[in-house]
């Protein structure tokens, strides 16, 4: 019996990832990410190999990297990489995956800032630093600085930002503000944050239970201990005009806004993100 086609993998493998209990968000974008690393190309390159019949070897690969994707672990640590609008990050157990919702919080951010911006911007909680370098690679003339309580997600952060915005991006290491240098008070642009939300106790996906650091997404009874804790420091690190954006879930919009409208942030815009401007 021959061995699939490149075309016929993906597609077969496409329909695979649309079992309910792999929770996938974009199948297809999963499956391009396993045939691709199976065979050793990036994904853009599968287009030109459709066509072309797995050997022996590659096949083999590919079942392996299937059977860990179909005993729930995530593809992004399978293939030690995610891509979003365009830019690819490594990604480990370092730090958490970005789902595909987080370019909602990057449009958010740059829909606040003109585009020959020049200044400080701070991508807060930051992970692997996927939010804050795609603002920075939109925006050239800020300067990013990525923070997170993490120690290995920053170091995480560090490798992305010198690869893909190279020179413009500084990491700290600690809790919220606490690390960032003095001098940064009042000077920031934009501030992002993708801080813990889920409130404690609430069942996750079991990928994300067995495979991704849990401080990525608990944050206390109602999960806005540490945006409280944010927004209390917010204005002082924003210069006059800054603007703020922060992911939260949906039934959460509304106390989120009413906690900025409170800390003195106006302008605010809510949908799946909450944003706002300091006077």
């Amino acid at each position: 019996m021959s061995l699939p086609s490149v075309g016929e993998l993906i597609a077969a493998t496409t329909e695979r990832m649309r079992a309910p209990e792999l929770l996938s968000e974009d199948p297809r974008q999963e499956a391009y990410e396993l045939v691709a690393h199976a065979l050793g190309v990036l994904p853009a390159q599968l287009a030109g190999m459709r066509s072309e019949r797995l050997d022996a070897r590659a096949h083999g690969d590919f079942l392996r990297l299937l059977h860990r994707r179909l005993a729930l672990e995530p593809t992004g640590y399978i293939v030690g990489a995610v891509e979003i609008l365009g830019l690819r990050f490594k990604v480990d157990r370092r730090g958490f995956i970005p789902r595909l919702d987080l370019p909602v919080l990057i449009s958010a951010g740059l829909s606040r800032v003109a585009e020959d911006v020049h200044g400080f911007a701070l991508d807060l909680a930051c992970g692997i630093g996927a939010a804050g370098i795609c603002v920075a690679h939109a925006r050239p003339g800020l300067q990013m600085d990525l923070a997170d309580v993490s120690e290995e997600a920053i170091e995480l952060a560090r490798e992305n930002a010198q690869r893909l915005i190279p020179g413009r991006g500084r990491c700290f290491a600690g809790d919220l503000f606490a690390p960032l240098p003095r001098e940064r008070r009042g000077q920031y642009v934009l501030i992002t944050a993708n801080p813990p939300w889920v409130p404690d106790g609430t069942p996750l996906p079991q990928e994300v239970i067995d495979h991704e650091p849990h401080v990525s997404f608990f944050g206390g009874p109602d999960g806005l201990d540490v945006v409280r804790r944010v927004v209390v420091e917010l204005p002082e690190w924003l210069r006059s005009g800054g603007a703020y954006a922060q992911e939260c879930d949906p039934s959460q919009v509304a106390a989120v806004k009413s906690l900025l409208e409170r800390g003195g942030m106006r302008e605010l815009r809510v949908a799946r993100v909450v944003s706002g401007r300091k006077p």
